[in-house]
């Protein structure tokens, strides 16, 4: 009997440090405002590495990328229609190969040429992504020759290309074109009135899929035409609808199969309030709504939006992470929405709601199955989310130092780590 009590004993405490010892399969790394990325130890939080990145990454964050292996990548965000600054800074890409850091040129370009009475510019800025096995570059960019009159659009013909090289941006292989219909620019400018491509691809950069979403940027709010997933089979890239259009990716399961969006809220010209925020979760044809702004908030009558800032899938696909911000802040004048009546009680709502956040939600679902409502396992206030450290443990950022947090059980470990932002932080 005492030998099998001892084995109980054993079991559970093998039990309890099941969680921090699969962080150990994640690699944490942390960017200061000086540019350097310190690696921490995910299970213990002690620091293993250093690497110096460029100044203009904690700059430009958006433009910063590591996956798994530890390579890191920046290049400069630029966008079409070119500026004339985006030459000098957006041609650089920086690369760590996990080993030693080199730089090389990518192909941002913006020639002229007239033809008769009009200007023709031809541009181009493509974007490079990491790859999971750490051997290829991935780039996704469009290709824009618009006619111009006075500085005044007049049509444009776009194509959204795909393709691949080695580390240092040579041996192109191209994967995917997409030609856009020659489009007619009504409002005098195109990127307010035609279509152009953006590809998502995993935080841990491209592995079997890649995602295109074709949009309208519009003059108040983007149109979302169409979305495809690019899954890789023996070495060719095919394409598969999704339908209706993603708008706003916050996450996707390893294949690619699940899909977490964010539906952001319609407002524009100064409201920020003018419909329904979500976060669903999109399984087999289905959507899981799995956050709900006008039911959890009930907000109609001013203008003040509780959204998804982002949001992360448990790996075992049973669990949702999202952080929950809104665009006021505590003890600030709130005005009414657009159509909005005044209502005390609501004003009241909201501003106790307010000061909990940004607040850290944790949901259950069954991804696989798309049956059953969500439901709240945890809510933390005060906190950004950074991602799952395993099934159980979600890592966050609270009072400017992160922390690991057991959502069955509600254990914290903290550590003395301390970050400006979880923009800064990567796990990977």
């Amino acid at each position: 009997m005492r030998i099998l009590k001892k084995e109980i004993a054993i079991s559970c405490a093998l039990i309890m440090l099941a969680a921090p010892l699969l962080a150990q399969n994640k690699r944490l790394w942390v960017m200061s405002a000086s540019g350097e990325m310190v690696e921490y130890d995910a299970a213990t939080f002690a620091p293993k590495q250093t690497v110096n990145v460029p100044a203009e990454a904690a700059k430009s964050v958006q433009g910063f990328s590591v996956n798994h292996l530890g390579q890191m990548l920046f290049a400069m965000p630029v966008a079409l229609p070119l500026a004339e600054d985006d030459y000098a800074a957006g041609r650089k890409v920086w690369l760590w190969d996990g080993k030693a850091a080199a730089t090389f040129v990518r192909d941002v370009s913006r020639s002229t040429a007239t033809e008769g009475s009009n200007l023709a510019i031809t541009e181009s800025a493509p974007v490079p992504y990491l790859a999971e096995e750490g051997n290829h570059l991935y780039w996704f960019g469009n290709q824009a020759r618009r006619l111009q009159r006075d500085g005044v659009d007049l049509s444009t013909k776009t194509t959204w290309q795909a393709w691949r090289t080695d580390l240092t941006g040579a041996k192109r292989e191209d994967l995917a074109t997409v030609a856009f219909p020659d489009c007619r620019c009504t409002t005098g400018s195109c990127d307010e009135t035609c279509v152009y491509g953006e590809a998502w691809v995993p935080d841990g950069g491209v592995g079997k899929f890649f995602i295109l979403t074709q949009y309208v940027a519009g003059q108040t709010q983007p149109a979302y035409q169409a979305t495809s997933v690019y899954i890789e089979d023996a070495g060719k890239w095919t394409a598969s609808p999704l339908t209706p259009p993603v708008r706003r990716i916050l996450d996707t399961s390893a294949n690619g199969d699940e899909i977490l969006e964010a539906i952001p809220d319609t407002g524009c010209c100064g409201w920020e309030n003018q419909s329904n925020d979500q976060a669903v979760l999109r399984i087999s044809g289905k959507a899981l709504t799995v956050f709900d702004e006008q039911a959890t908030y009930n907000n109609p009558d001013y203008d003040v939006s509780f959204y998804t800032e982002n949001g992360k899938l448990s790996p075992d696909l049973d669990s949702v992470a999202m952080t929950i911000a809104a665009t006021a802040q505590p003890n600030t004048p709130i005005q009414l929405a657009e159509q909005g009546q005044a209502n005390p009680e609501e004003s009241q709502r909201i501003r106790k709601a307010l000061v909990d956040l940004p607040a850290v939600e944790v949901k259950s679902v069954d991804a696989k199955s798309s049956e059953g409502s969500p439901r709240r396992i945890a809510f933390l206030p005060h906190a950004t989310l950074v991602g799952w450290l395993s099934e159980k443990e979600i890592l966050i950022v609270e009072g400017h130092l992160l922390v690991a947090y057991n959502v069955a059980s509600g254990a914290r470990r903290k550590s003395n780590i301390r970050v400006e932002d979880a923009a800064y932080v990567f796990l990977r």
